[in-house]
């Protein structure tokens, strides 16, 4: 009947359920021991599930570590959905972008440092990171580059080589993130967002 959930939508339920529910021990495991040597068993245990059950969602850890930083980056995506399509001034779309990219580093901050450090490193889990980090700023990096081409076109911005712009502002946001994740007792994120778009903003004026 129509309306109505099936089982097999409540067992999909049930499925996305546990998996995020691996994913946020996971992530919160690996950022309060500052390693990515967690084993897979303790991250079944206290996710609550069988051993076997985390397996069928990850094969290895490397899986889980790209998980970890997909699901971010999907909270991401859906904070700043709305404003991106409904908000036609570009200024205000990148406050909005870069206060949710803070975010992002308040409600995960010890894994967000740990993943720094880590695709710095030659093992495979640290090329993982480093890879699934890549693949999150070229997208990112072509949101600004949308963003800026927009604001260029509207006169918002001076005209400048998008391009070196989007190099220039991801240097500004990407370094507050590292910074923001490092502080014990962060400034309010509004007002920091503020002050970071205020200074991105008086480079771009036209």
């Amino acid at each position: 009947m129509t309306g109505r959930r099936t089982s097999d939508d409540l067992k999909e339920v049930i499925r996305d359920f546990r998996r995020d529910q691996v994913i946020d021990v996971a992530r919160r495991l690996f950022g309060e021991r500052g390693t990515i040597d967690v084993s897979m068993d303790e991250i079944a245990s206290e996710a609550g599930v069988a051993r076997s059950t985390v397996y069928v969602y990850f094969a290895n850890r490397s899986e889980l570590l790209r998980a970890c930083l997909q699901g971010m980056y999907s909270q991401l995506l859906e904070a700043i959905a709305s404003t991106w399509e409904e908000e036609a001034e570009p200024s205000r779309r990148l406050g909005h972008l870069v206060e949710e990219m803070l975010a992002v580093v308040d409600e995960s901050p010890a894994f967000f440092r740990l993943a720094l450090i880590t695709q710095g490193t030659q093992a495979r889990d640290g090329e993982v990171v480093g890879a699934e980090l890549a693949l999150i700023g070229l997208d990112i990096a072509r949101l600004l580059h949308d963003l800026l081409v927009e604001g260029i076109a509207q006169g918002t911005f001076r005209t400048l080589d998008p391009d070196l712009a989007i190099g220039l502002v991801g240097q500004q946001i990407y370094g507050a993130m590292a910074v923001r994740a490092a502080e014990p007792m962060p400034r309010d994120r509004s007002t920091v967002s503020a002050e970071i778009v205020e200074f991105i903003l008086h480079g771009l004026a036209a």
